[in-house]
This record gives C-alpha cells, sequence and structure tokens, in this order.
C-alpha cells in the first residue's frame, strides 16, 4: 500500500506544480560537490527527505579517515551502509548496518578496498572494488535500499553484513549497546542495532533491518568480534549491555550473469515494521525500476527551477544547493516509535545552521514540504516539551544559539504557507520565549528568565553574547505572529524583546579603530573588562563559532538601528569593509565565509544605501570560496546550509529568513524560472550578462521599473517575470527605498 500511496503522492506533485525543466538530476548535479575540503557532503544514493541513504564508508586499518558523511576521495571503502547525513560539521552520525562484498576469504580483519571509476548521481551511486573487481550498485526507495554487485571474477561472492556498524568520527562519538542477526533462509537476513551518543549526544535508539537476495545462498554463518562460526544462523546480544561486535555473511554461487542484487528494508520502529517496507515499496520492484523511480523523483523536485547559464559550472553549483536542501531533514512518518503515522521529521541537524538559507530555498521550491517539517517541529514540541533547534536519531539536542525554529515558522508565516496550524505553533513558540528549560545544551533558551527581567543574558550563561543576538532576533519572530494572530499583548511585549539585542552593545568597547561592539556584561550590570572582540567563541564562550567582530553585524530585522549604533551610514560602511578585507587577508576574527551568523553581512551595505558594494562581495566571495568539484565548498555544508547560500546568490536573490522579502544582489545567470502552484511561473530574465556585469543597474518587475534592492515573497509566488539589466559599473540602482527594519522608535509594522 506505501508504494501506491508513494507513487500517488509524486503525481499529486506533478499535477500541483508546473515543472519547468525536466531530467536535470541526470545532467545537473554532481553529487561529488563538496566531498572534500571538510565539506562533508553526502555522495551516495539519496531521495528527497528520504530515511535510507546507502552510500560508500571509508576506512584504513587503525584509524577512521572518512568525514561525517562516511566518505573521503581516495580513500578504501570497507563496505556500504544505510544511514548517513550530509554536510555535517561536530560529530558523526549513523552508518547502520555495513554491507561489503568480497572475493574468496570472508575471515579477514580488513576487507577494504580502493575504489575506481566511480559514478554519482541523484538516487544511484556506483564503484568498482578495484582489489575484487566487483562493480557495486546503489539506488533505493524511501526505506529500502538496493545493492547490485556484480562480480568480474571468480566463482562464488561473499556479502559480509555488519549489524554493529557506526560512523565513528568526532569529539564525541557513537557509542554501540547492543546489536544482533539472524539469518531467516538462504536468501533472507534481518537484524538490529542499537546505539546512543554521535553528534546531539543523544539517548539511545533502535535501527532494524531486513534484507532479502535474489539468489539462494551456498553457505552463511556468523561473527562475533571478529571470531567466526560457520554455519551459524544466529548472533544477538545477550543484555542490553553486550557491546560486543556481530556481524553475518552469506556465500552466492555466480551464475552466468555474476550479478547478486540485495534490498534492504529499514526501521527505527521494529523488525516487522522494516520487513513491511521492504514488502510495501521493494517487494517486486527491480533495481533497474527502482533507480527510475527515484530519477523521477527528483526531476518532480529539482524540476521547479530551470536554469540557463552559460557557465556549466555555475548552473551545476545552483541545482547542488537545491539537491542539498532537499537531503535533510528526513521524513521519519510512520517511524517514530510510538508516533503512530504523524507527520514527524528528523535530521534537522541542525536548524541554528539551515534557518538562513536551506529552509528559506524550500519555502520557495517545496513549500507542502516545509509546511510538514514546520508541523513536525510542532508535534516535537507538544510531545516533548520543546520544539528542537536540532534532533537526530530520535533525539533533540544540541541547542547552539536561540530557539530557531521561531524564525522558521515566522519564515513560513509571513509567506503566507498553507497547511500549518499556526495557533499550534504558537503555543510552541510561546513556550520557547518564557520557559526556562532544565537542559538548555539539549533545548529552549538558557537564560531566557534572565533575559526577561535583566533584559540580558548575563555571561554567567555559556553563549551568552549568541544568546542575547538570537533571542532578540527570535522574539521578532513572535512578534510577526502575535500581530498576524491578534494577540495585542504579546505584540508589546516581543516588539520591546526584539530590540533587547541592543542591552549588550557597549558603545565605549574598541577594536582596530571602531567603537561599539557587542560585549559580555556581568549579572550586576557591569562590562566584563579582560574581553576581545576577536576572542573566538565556543559551546563555553561568549560567542557560538564566531567573535564579537562577527556577531555585533548581527541584527537581521534592526539594521537601521545596528546602522545607528555604528555611526551612521558612511562609518557603517567604512566598517563593512574593514570586516571584509581583513576576513578575505585571512586574519582571524573577521569575515569567516563558513560562518552562518555572516551569512546575511555581505548584504548589509544595502541597507546603507550601496547596493554596489554587496554586488562586490557577493561577487567575490562567491569566486574566492566556490567552485565545481569535490572541493568546492568552503567547508562543511552544514546541511545543504553553504550549498544553498552560493545557489540564491547566483539566482540574484537572497532571503532575510524569518522576513517576507529577498534582496537583489548579484546574479550569474542568463534565464530562471520558477514553477509554482496552480501553474504560475516566475521567471527572471538577466539582461547583458558577462563575468564582468556584476551591477544591477535598472529593474523591472513585470514590466514596471523598481528601483529597489529587493523584492516581496507575494510578488514572486504570484508569478511574474523580474527583469534585471546588468553592467560593469554602478548606477545608483538600490541607493534609496530601503529594505524593511524596525523602525528606530514606535511600533509601526515592518514595511516600507
Amino acid at each position: 500500500m506505501r508504494t501506491a500511496c508513494f507513487f500517488l503522492f509524486v503525481f499529486e506533485i506533478v499535477n500541483a506544480f508546473s515543472l519547468c525543466a525536466q531530467n536535470v538530476a541526470e545532467d545537473a548535479v554532481d553529487p561529488f560537490h563538496g566531498a572534500d575540503n571538510r565539506g562533508n557532503t553526502f555522495v551516495g544514493a539519496a531521495m528527497p527527505f528520504s530515511m535510507v541513504k546507502p552510500g560508500p564508508d571509508s576506512w584504513m586499518p587503525s584509524r577512521w579517515l572518512n568525514s561525517n558523511s562516511g566518505y573521503g576521495t581516495g580513500q578504501s571503502v570497507c563496505g556500504f551502509s544505510q544511514t548517513h547525513v550530509s554536510g555535517t560539521g561536530g560529530a558523526a552520525k549513523y552508518g547502520h548496518f555495513r554491507v561489503m562484498p568480497m572475493i574468496g576469504d570472508v575471515n579477514r580483519r580488513d576487507c577494504s578496498e580502493p575504489v575506481r571509476d566511480e559514478i554519482a548521481a541523484p538516487g544511484y551511486y556506483a564503484a568498482t572494488l578495484a582489489g575484487s573487481e566487483i562493480r557495486c550498485e546503489l539506488t533505493l526507495t524511501p526505506h529500502v535500499a538496493y545493492h547490485r554487485y556484480t562480480a568480474g571474477r571468480g566463482d562464488s561472492l561473499n556479502v559480509l553484513f555488519d549489524v554493529s556498524s557506526l560512523l565513528d568520527k568526532g569529539s564525541t562519538p557513537q557509542h554501540l549497546l547492543e546489536s544482533g542477526v539472524e539469518i531467516l533462509s538462504p536468501r533472507e537476513m534481518t537484524g538490529y542495532c542499537r546505539s546512543e551518543g554521535g553528534w546531539n549526544e543523544g539517548a539511545p535508539y533502535t535501527v532494524y533491518f531486513y534484507a532479502r537476495f535474489d539468489l539462494e545462498a551456498s553457505g552463511w554463518g556468523t561473527f562475533r568480534e571478529g571470531r567466526l562460526s560457520r554455519g551459524n544462523c544466529i548472533e544477538r546480544s545477550i543484555n542490553p549491555h553486550d557491546h560486543t561486535r556481530k556481524a553475518a555473511y552469506m556465500t552466492f554461487p555466480l551464475g552466468a550473469d555474476r550479478t547478486v542484487t540485495l534490498k534492504m528494508g529499514i526501521s527505527f520502529v521494529s523488525g516487522q515494521k522494516a520487513r513491511e517496507n521492504y514488502e510495501a515499496e521493494a517487494g517486486d520492484l527491480s533495481f533497474d525500476r527502482a533507480r527510475a523511480k527515484a530519477r523521477e523523483m527528483w526531476n518532480t523536485y529539482l524540476g521547479r527551477l530551470d536554469v540557463k547559464c552559460s557557465d556549466p559550472g555555475v548552473r551545476t553549483m545552483i541545482y547542488n544547493g537545491l539537491y542539498r536542501a532537499l537531503l535533510m531533514p528526513v521524513d521519519r512518518t510512520g517511524e517514530m516509535p510510538g508516533w503512530g503515522n504523524t507527520v514527524c521529521y528528523d535530521d534537522f541537524y541542525a536548524i541554528w545552521d539551515t534557518f538562513r538559507t536551506a529552509l528559506p530555498l524550500l519555502g520557495l521550491i517545496a513549500p507542502e514540504k516545509l509546511a510538514d517539517m514546520v508541523n513536525a517541529l510542532v508535534s516535537i514540541g507538544e510531545r516533548e516539551g520543546f520544539m528542537p533547534d536540532a534532533r537526530s536519531g530520535n533525539w533533540t539536542g544540541l541547542t547552539q544559539g536561540g530557539s530557531n525554529c521561531d524564525v522558521v515558522i515566522a519564515d513560513a508565516y509571513v509567506k503566507k504557507i498553507g497547511g500549518i496550524d499556526y495557533r499550534a505553533a504558537w503555543r510552541q513558540m510561546r513556550r520557547n520565549a518564557e520557559m526556562e528549560p532544565d537542559a538548555p545544551r539539549r533545548y529552549g533558551r538558557g537564560g531566557v528568565v534572565q533575559f526577561d527581567t535583566l533584559g540580558y543574558v548575563s555571561d554567567r550563561f555559556e553563549r551568552s553574547g549568541t544568546r542575547q543576538m538570537e533571542y532578540a532576533y527570535c522574539d521578532f519572530a513572535l512578534w510577526q505572529l502575535a500581530k498576524g494572530l491578534g494577540d495585542t499583548a504579546a505584540v508589546v511585549r516581543y516588539l520591546d524583546r526584539s530590540r533587547r539585542w541592543t542591552a549588550l552593545w557597549n558603545p565605549d568597547a574598541e577594536d582596530s579603530g571602531f567603537r561599539g561592539f557587542v560585549w559580555p556584561k556581568q549579572e550586576n550590570g557591569i562590562w566584563r573588562e579582560k574581553f576581545s572582540a576577536l576572542t573566538m567563541g565556543s559551546w563555553r564562550g561568549v560567542f557560538y563559532e564566531g567573535t564579537s567582530w562577527q556577531y555585533s553585524l548581527y541584527a537581521p530585522h534592526d539594521v537601521e538601528r545596528l546602522i545607528a549604533l555604528c555611526g551612521g551610514r558612511e562609518e557603517f560602511v567604512r566598517r563593512l569593509d574593514f570586516f571584509f578585507e581583513k576576513g578575505f587577508a585571512g586574519e582571524k576574527g573577521f569575515y569567516n565565509v563558513g560562518n552562518e551568523p555572516s551569512f546575511l553581512t555581505p548584504c548589509l551595505y544595502i541597507w546603507a544605501g550601496r547596493y554596489d558594494l554587496t554586488a562586490c562581495r557577493v561577487r567575490e566571495i562567491g569566486d574566492r570560496y566556490y567552485r565545481p568539484g569535490r572541493a568546492g565548498l568552503p567547508g562543511n555544508d552544514d546541511s545543504g546550509a553553504m550549498s544553498s547560500w552560493y545557489a540564491f546568490h547566483a539566482l540574484g536573490l537572497y532571503p532575510n529568513a524569518g522576513q517576507d522579502y529577498y534582496l537583489l544582489t548579484s546574479p550569474r545567470i542568463e534565464h530562471a524560472e520558477l514553477c509554482l502552484p496552480e501553474g504560475k511561473t516566475f521567471r527572471i530574465i538577466v539582461r547583458h550578462a558577462a563575468p564582468d556585469h556584476i551591477y544591477i543597474r535598472s529593474a523591472r518587475l513585470n514590466g514596471h521599473p523598481i528601483n529597489r534592492a529587493w523584492i516581496r515573497h507575494a510578488e514572486i509566488v504570484a508569478g511574474g517575470e523580474l527583469e534585471l539589466t546588468m553592467g560593469a559599473e554602478p548606477s545608483g540602482f538600490g541607493r534609496k527605498n530601503l529594505p524593511p527594519s524596525l523602525p528606530l522608535s514606535g511600533e509601526c509594522p515592518n514595511s516600507r
């Protein structure tokens, strides 16, 4: 039944949205992009939001060399596990049920092999094991991993299942608790793995599988801590603290076609559910047909955007941004123990990374999926007490800054994305904003009572500077819903709190010839004396993944006030110029392309009437730090956040998350067409496009001139045409009619 419903869902999507482009999954996406240079992107087989992601795991004797995605270019592959994340930093997560085909002795300590002739496309991965000459191919349905092995030599093929496998990298490693495997027949196997830890310091959870081959095995056996028992069918933990590693193998005689196909149903609920997933999605579906269905699904989503660009590398990186945004979070509906079929998503890894770019991109490309994610966040809050900032493996944590799901909800609300229970969301947002959590690293806003009573979070709390800035922005998100839902008292309360980021603005703090910075303050109201604006933050520091220099340019909702505190427009521009030039020169503490709080910073010139400088900075950042290929991202992709940043700017748009407009920056394309519900389209036409034509000299919306460097979301989804005329020199475009900002006084709406 699930297979029928799943493909009916695809049909409904195709009918709800017109498709601008066809077969973009094949010709425009490069899954290898960002796999190296700490990009940590997943290169294996995936579907949009799929729970299962089979892919290669890299290993060398005595030490792991893989990224958090499990993969590293040029490293030997020790097998293909079924669960992965993509683009994440910190520590690893998942890597369950690693499968390795081999020729010859199965009882050897190191079964890893180099690979050659790798191919990766959306929904498909293939490589040849260089030693054994086995061609390995992977594809999938949402809950079933497909493996196809074609042996180049030998009379039989051994397939090894490591049911205790976990990716092992990072400061917070995963821990195996128990595992088990049972060979049910010469074609079938089932098993489970229970683990804890990993990036989010998660509590124990269990993953199950049911596997079936298309051939009957001629032999089998099991392993416990490397000790082989030939002919044995069962190997499982005898108690919840049996940490011994377990595996099994099956031997298959090779016929004329020399090919063995494996299908593995996965579940986070039970072994029976894993089997049901297999039967519902993969029972009669061949490998080639599953691959074709995965490709169709990718074309359904990616085909909502048609990009024409003379530079094929730019076009690929735009589609890579869409592709990465569609990998995570993961649709776990029906796969949360005790939740039934309530819509749920997992692997928000983490919203602190994605709310600025990747999730707003979904708001344009897949608003119906963003609605599902918001409803899932609300459901988690209702069941667990707080909505998550980060979540993986059934477990909420870690909270890096504020309750950033508030911004995600506000983003959907002001953009009028339907299918969301906003009043239920409002109740959970209020809880985030008012209740002190008992475990502030896990969820909620630590220090929020102090934020409310003192007006600021003191340096008694870790990451107090980050909390102050982000709590104010989160309260701006609450203010927007309060206005829309008619909660008059809340409107006043959260407007006031949204301006409290200034409570940590120390006007006397100086650095590098500039005065005024966000600064740690003690509970007694006295500024901390021994502190530097260039001190890099950490989990226990004043700022998270940033410095005072970086966070002192972070007030996305209140830029006019920020400019005033910095000394006016000219001084603000001078500060921005200094910030970027020092950062480009490699001086630590200034601009860092991989630092999410600085994602919006290149656009801040627009509020000072200097759109031209935003165009310069955006182009320079793209040219310096982004390129096609495996090392093409400037660090962790952060669940699609980095890729989405580039995709937006290459289209000439950039969101200010939680608000209803996009800034116009510097497009790298000639034409783009966004396909919208109800058959509508929105076109971006770029006149006089050229590598050195980085400035928008004039703009027309639906034939009418506009002299503003921003556009409303409503103007896009209504359908129509944005015409941008480019040139090598600035024209004064965007100097007036500046983007929205909170007013310096009063309670008027955030609009112009």
